[in-house]
């Protein structure tokens, strides 16, 4: 009877599994629960954008899901592997268990910080964490107050799974039996263990590991994305961030042509360009989606005075940021360099490659240069950067000479203030200057002073109300301005460098997320018969402000055009989540992470119906369209690696 029992209890225990491989097993299955768990509540929190997609696509990225957290898993558990397979056989069973969970938390825990912050990061970035991500940390020291505030129901949430995750593991750890009774079993069960770890680190038998291209399923990137998780991605990107090296064409007579700005083309300001130098303010509103907007989007909207600054102005409605983010649109706007990459290139390993910015060209002519932000002096190395782009004077939250309570204490000065600041440093400076503002008070997490809470209409989004705020502010600095000397001989340049969440249904897409304001005003310019349906780009701008002023662009990137020269074969080229997107008057060409290239018509702004060849769409467009897209590509990915962006014009 003894016996019996005795074989009874060993036989439930090995089906407890309280081995080394029991504690694999449930601590593997758990995580991968707790990141489908996750998955879920990225739908949940971003369903705005899932909103319009079937509701068997969003079922089967989800069952995808799992084996690119089983990869995630087989990576990070790989350190506890190594240390439970040499370890146990010399060092008590006590001490083990202690280092395992310690070992475990280290690795887990970060992961799952991240995880849980990329729910709403993914609503700035647009595609899950990636090594070229991580420059947002450095950004948040000393503002995570605001952040937790903001979120503290999601913080509360997150903070309380890693609680349950950790002590449900550390339960099974101390129910576990991790006692060495064998040499040889225990070097084979982990032998095995290996395999197996092995496999599912690749993603499966296939021939090459699991990769991004494997989780690139869907047409809607949000979806891809939903598949992905953020540790996956995060370390996969360490080697997948690179700009690719392409050569689609091997005479470069083959592709440039092909390009927006090649070839000499009349302007539409010769001839009537102001005699005197002219002075010229960019402003740069921070995450002003165009959709914010009211009489163009035929809404009340959220841009009152923006709205009636487009009216006395050369208006653009079909204007693209070049990037999803802050530090992208800087350099696209002065610099008149494309994000085209996955890293900013102000952070990137092309940073120092020869570039002639706005500043160096205008120093030339004479021009006083400056740059005004109100944040904290470094905020995404807007003052090293503008500097190299030949902008001497930098004016931020240090140079700011009003009292501490004009500080949001998260990022800087407010708005309304700052504007003030900057429009009596203009009254100071010398004329000609070149200045350019970028404002903050609508940046994340959308801090207004307090005798402005209750002012403004809700809407549907948190971030409306500092949008409301920011454009009283512009509104009150150009109500300062117009009655200045300078004004008369100034020409404004106002957009936004990204948009932010969506509140009309067609704008929820990927085209839409790269929708923003831009337009051209000049109190005293007659301005002629301008195409403002064609599609416009940030990189435009700079060659634009040096068509206006009549200067020879000498150093010329060759991917913008100036808006005041006719170009009917105009496009624009945006780039998100390896994925290109050339938007022209007629037709969108999307490169897929497969390479593949598909047509749509423009006005299929939820890219759902490709083309195919047709009395309308014949075989010449389509060929056309992919030499142009690929000749792009080629151009800026070579242009950087050989140092080479003004090639053929340096």
């Amino acid at each position: 009877m003894e016996i019996h029992s005795f074989k009874a209890n060993k036989t439930l225990n090995a089906f407890k599994l309280k081995s080394w491989t029991g504690l694999y097993v449930k601590t593997f299955v758990i995580s991968i629960g707790v990141y489908c768990f996750l998955r879920v509540s990225f739908l949940v929190w971003n369903w705005g954008l899932f909103k319009s997609i079937g509701i068997s696509d969003i079922a089967k990225a989800i069952f995808l899901g799992p084996r690119f957290d089983a990869c995630s898993m087989a990576i990070l558990f790989l350190p506890l592997f190594l240390f439970s397979f040499v370890f146990p056989l010399f060092v008590a069973q006590r001490f083990i268990k202690t280092v395992w969970l310690i070992m475990l938390s280290v690795l887990q825990i970060p992961f799952l910080v991240l995880n849980i912050i990329d729910i709403e990061f993914f609503n700035f970035a647009g595609r899950r964490f990636t090594l070229s991500s991580l420059f947002i940390f450095q950004e948040a020291q000393g503002k995570l107050t605001g952040f937790f505030t903001t979120y503290i129901p999601g913080c509360v949430a997150g903070a309380a799974l890693i609680f349950v995750y950790i002590w449900w593991v550390r339960h099974i750890v101390k129910d576990s039996d991790l006692e060495v009774r064998s040499k040889t079993k225990h070097i084979l069960g982990h032998l095995v263990w290996l395999v197996v770890m092995v496999i599912l680190g690749r993603g499966g038998f296939q021939q090459k590991p699991i990769d991004f291209v494997d989780a690139s399923l869907f047409n809607a990137p949000v979806l891809n994305n939903l598949v992905l998780n953020s540790t996956f991605s995060l370390i996969k990107s360490s080697d997948k961030d690179k700009l690719p090296q392409v050569q689609f064409f091997t005479k470069s007579d083959e592709y440039i042509p092909s390009l927006n700005g090649f070839g000499q083309k009349p302007s539409l300001m010769d001839g009537i360009r102001f005699k005197t130098k002219q002075n010229v303010v960019i402003i740069l509103l921070e995450s002003f989606a165009f959709e914010y907007m009211g009489k163009p989007n035929h809404q009340e909207g959220y841009t009152p005075f923006l709205d009636s600054l487009a009216d006395k102005s050369v208006f653009f409605p079909n204007a693209y940021a070049n990037g999803r983010r802050s530090i992208e649109g800087v350099s696209s706007i002065v610099a008149g360099i494309p994000a085209l990459m996955n890293e900013a290139f102000i952070t990137s390993e092309f940073a120092s490659n020869y570039f002639v910015g706005l500043g160096s060209i205008l120093s030339e002519k004479n021009y006083h240069l400056s740059f005004f932000h109100g944040g904290n002096n470094g905020t995404m190395y807007f003052d090293r950067f503008t500097k190299s782009a030949g902008i001497s004077n930098y004016f931020g939250a240090n140079e700011y000479t009003g009292g501490s309570e004009d500080n949001d204490k998260v990022w800087g000065i407010f708005d309304g203030p700052f504007f003030k600041f900057y429009a009596g440093k203009l009254t100071e400076f010398r004329q000609p200057f070149f200045s350019m503002i970028f404002s903050l008070s609508s940046h994340h997490p959308y801090t207004i002073p307090d005798a402005y809470k209750g002012k403004y209409k809700k809407g549907s989004l948190e971030i409306l109300e500092s949008i409301q705020y920011a454009d009283e502010a512009l509104k009150d600095f150009f109500d300062f301005a117009q009655k200045q000397p300078w004004y008369e001989n100034t020409l404004f340049i106002v957009t936004s460098d990204h948009t932010q969440k969506n509140i009309l249904p067609e704008f929820d897409n990927e085209l839409g997320h790269f929708r923003v304001p831009l337009m051209f005003f000049h109190p005293k310019m007659a301005w002629p018969k301008i195409d403002v349906i064609s599609p416009v780009q940030h990189i435009d701008i700079l060659p634009s402000i040096l068509d206006f002023l009549g200067y020879e662009n000498k150093f010329k990137i060759l991917l913008g055009e100036s808006v005041f020269k006719s170009t009917p074969d105009k496009t624009v080229l945006l780039f998100n989540d390896s994925l290109y997107y050339q938007v022209g008057r007629q037709y969108v060409s999307v490169w897929d992470k497969h390479g593949e290239i598909r047509h749509y018509a423009v006005d299929d702004q939820r890219l759902a119906m490709p083309l195919n060849l047709s009395v309308d769409f014949t075989l010449e467009i389509k060929l056309s369209l992919e030499k142009k897209l690929r000749a792009s590509i080629q151009y800026f990915n070579q242009g950087m690696w050989d140092n080479r962006l003004y090639f053929p014009n340096k």
